[in-house]
Order: C-alpha cells, then sequence, then structure tokens
C-alpha cells in the first residue's frame, strides 16, 4: 500500500486545516471549515480516506497506522496516534456522513 497515495486528502486536511498552527483548533471547526472551503470532490475523496482509516483501526492494523501516523506529521508536525484515531474517526464520519 502506498500510504502517500491512499492518504494525500487527509494529509492534505491535517496540512492545511489542521496542522500544528492550529493549537487550540477544535478538529470538528476545522472539518466544517474543510467542508465550506473545498470542492465537493476533494471532499468526497476525504470521506472515502476517512472509510479506509475506518477500516485500518477497525482491524488495530497499527504497522499500517505507524505509517499513517508519520505522513500525518511530515508536514503538520501534528501527532495522530492509534488512541486519538478513534476520535478523528468518529467526528469526521459524521460530519462527511452525507456527502455523495
Amino acid at each position: 500500500m502506498d500510504i502517500r497515495k491512499e492518504f494525500e486528502h487527509l494529509q492534505y486536511f491535517f496540512d492545511s486545516y489542521y496542522n500544528q498552527t492550529f493549537y487550540n483548533a477544535e478538529l470538528e471547526e476545522q472539518l466544517l471549515q474543510f467542508l465550506a472551503d473545498e470542492p465537493k470532490w476533494v471532499v468526497r475523496a476525504l470521506k472515502l480516506e476517512v472509510e479506509k482509516l475506518e477500516r485500518i483501526h477497525h482491524r488495530s492494523d497499527t504497522e499500517t497506522w505507524a505509517k499513517i501516523e508519520e505522513l500525518v506529521h511530515e508536514n503538520s508536525m501534528r501527532y495522530f496516534s492509534f488512541e486519538d484515531g478513534k476520535t478523528f474517526i468518529e467526528v469526521a464520519s459524521r460530519l462527511l456522513k452525507d456527502v455523495e
């Protein structure tokens, strides 16, 4: 699995909307801003990646998760631990559920 290619929109979200400079930012606020700013095709792409992320988390695939965490941290400087993943997935799934 090419993590960089598989999760390019997740990385984009963290780099552009939820990077370390957004120190006190709430995840939900930043996701709503993403939904408002980005074209529908980018939002749909993120939704598909969140669904993949959920499957990886559900399988407890910590090896793949470590690669995703490294990718997210690369530019955003945010840590994305396996434990934090559940919260991210729940919030993102709820906000993206009606995106087609």
